[in-house]
């Protein structure tokens, strides 16, 4: 006999056997021992959970000649037919390859045969989705009133692109993921009966990465199994499936954080010669991020910063989708992550700038301080007063921005206009053009990862998850404002804001609207003429000119005997 694949042998072969949709089997199991079996049922939910095989149970239980306990008794004549698949009254569709209006109208044409053999005659239709609409319209007046001896069983992954006048007329079951903690125990169970060796953790990783999908998660455990012909270990699950480990993730995470550039280029070199899958190697970073926000908050494990955490992990979430239909994985994540860093560490350069011109001043402040007092060292009050004048002029560009800030969001709401926000988001794709450019790479990167909140003439206000992000962003504001300049053809002023202070001024707007307080535009700043420029220049210089002249003429012939205009 030849091999037959492990999540076959081991598919359920009652209804009590079924893992994880304890629910939708005890609901079933009702309607059969009270004789309350519906002509229709809908089953959906993800790949690999239990639909077919709970359908293929359903209508073995429903033909069953000696129920046990609402369950088939695997015995009678019904029972062994419809395993051994003999029978004809179990008609199984594939909708994927089946989808057309004529499949549909052949299932009409036999609908009101009476079985050969069994009590009901049992139509399961796999993957329904896929049929058309016509097909869908040929089957609606049959799947309303069918004969008293059929029952259909529809099974879908994708609910949503099934008719609502489908989903009405059947009674809905929604599966649900399988836990891991019920995948482990079920991968222990069929590990016994097949003396595989294999450790613990290996069972779990392969609950994690299976998604709640017992017949992928028992697909692995065969694939390890032709692997190794031993105990099956982590690092042949790691090997097989392409997967990065745990420390190897840490190490990454660490790289990152630490803005150690060189390290980071090598690494995704590194695994990417090994083969490592890219996409796994993203949602397994997401996690990592995850697990360490929570011990950041719980265990008090201060390992990384949460702002840091919570931004890289934005940035993962993001790139997820990229990736997935990118031709090349590995690029699109090296410049996402480069331009990452490059944005967040920035700051921080930034910030230490400031520190270096401060730290000047500082020093002069205290060489001052030395002449006068003899004094190597600064008191308290000393380093308070030096403070003030380190932090003087980073304070005072945050207060510019923040001015700034406050009116282009009056000016937005001033001259907001649905029609200006769907010409502006029609174009914002556009942005993905510029993702690897190297002057608006970083500045399309942190565009895409904002929302567009409202939208003027010449002015947008945009709002992000965290202040940290917001910070980046206005180290580049003048490469933003360049960017959508080339993008839309015209100058747009961009307020930067956090989700929380938009619902904030989004609250202060509705307030004044119901007060008839209406937003009035203000000038970011007064626009002169060239001409009137140079004007007052001139009458600056003549007016220089003429008091100088005026005080060496007092200084020479006396105050008394000079006259003034």
């Amino acid at each position: 006999m030849s091999y037959q694949a492990l999540y076959r042998k081991y598919r359920p072969s009652t209804l009590k056997d079924v893992i994880g949709q304890d629910i939708v089997i005890q609901i079933l199991k009702n309607a059969i021992s009270h004789n309350k079996i519906g002509h229709a049922y809908l089953f959906s939910g993800p790949r690999g959970i239990g639909k077919t095989s709970i359908a293929k149970l359903l209508a073995k239980t429903v033909n069953c000649l000696h129920l046990e306990d609402g369950d088939a008794c695997g015995k009678c004549e019904n029972c062994l037919s419809i395993i051994n698949g003999f029978s004809p009254d179990i008609i199984e569709i594939d909708a994927a390859s089946n989808n057309g209006v004529d499949e549909i109208r052949e299932i009409k044409n036999k609908i009101n045969l009476v079985p050969n053999q069994l009590k009901y005659k049992v139509y399961i239709i796999d993957e329904v989705h896929m049929l058309s609409i016509g097909a869908f319209n040929a089957l609606l007046k049959t799947l309303e009133e069918p004969p008293e001896h059929v029952i259909f069983i529809l099974a879908t992954t994708d609910l949503h692109k099934v008719p609502s006048t489908i989903i009405s007329r059947c009674q809905c079951f929604e599966f649900h993921r399988i836990s891991n903690s019920d995948i482990v125990k079920r991968l222990n169970y069929i590990c016994d009966n097949e003396s595989i060796q294999i450790e613990d953790s290996v069972l779990e990783q392969i609950a994690e990465l299976s998604e709640g999908g017992l017949r992928d998660a028992i697909g692995m455990l065969d694939k390890l199994n032709a692997y190794s012909n031993s105990n099956i270990t982590l690092e042949d699950f790691e090997k097989v499936n392409g997967i990065v480990s745990h420390q190897q993730l840490e190490l990454f995470l660490k790289y990152v954080s630490e803005n150690q550039v060189d390290q980071v280029i090598q690494f995704l070199d590194m695994i990417y010669d090994h083969g490592k899958d890219f996409i796994i190697f993203i949602q397994n970073l997401i996690s990592l991020c995850k697990d360490q926000c929570i011990s950041y908050y719980i265990e008090n494990n201060h390992s990384f910063d949460i702002d840091f955490l919570l931004s890289f992990s934005d940035l993962l979430n993001d790139l997820s989708k990229y990736v997935s239909i990118s031709s090349n994985i590995k690029t699109i994540f090296e410049i996402k992550v480069l331009s990452f860093m490059n944005q967040i560490f920035k700051v921080d350069d930034k910030i230490n700038s400031h520190d270096d011109e401060e730290n000047k001043t500082n020093v002069c402040y205290q060489e001052e301080k030395t002449k006068n007092k003899d004094s190597k060292n600064l008191t308290s009050e000393d380093k308070i007063i030096s403070r003030e004048i380190i932090s003087e002029n980073f304070e005072q560009k945050m207060e510019d921005f923040e001015d700034r800030n406050q009116k282009i969001i009056n000016n937005c709401f001033a001259r907001a206009d649905k029609k200006n926000k769907l010409l502006f988001e029609a174009n914002w794709n556009q942005l993905n053009d510029y993702a690897l450019d190297n002057v608006y790479g970083a500045a399309a990167c942190f565009l895409a990862d904002g929302t567009i909140r409202v939208v003027g003439e010449e002015e947008v206000l945009i709002s992000y998850d965290y202040e940290s992000v917001v910070n980046r962003g206005i180290q580049l504001l003048d490469k933003i404002c360049d960017l959508l300049k080339k993008i839309y053809g015209k100058k747009y002023e961009v307020a930067l804001v956090t989700n929380e202070d938009w619902i904030k001024e989004r609250e202060q707007f509705i307030s004044h609207k119901n007060q008839n307080i209406k937003y009035q535009y203000i000038p970011l700043e007064e626009k002169h003429d060239s001409n009137q420029k140079e004007e007052k220049v001139e009458k600056k210089q003549d007016s220089n000119s003429n008091q100088t002249i005026t005080s060496k003429a007092i200084e020479l012939f006396g105050e008394d005997l000079i006259i003034t205009n």
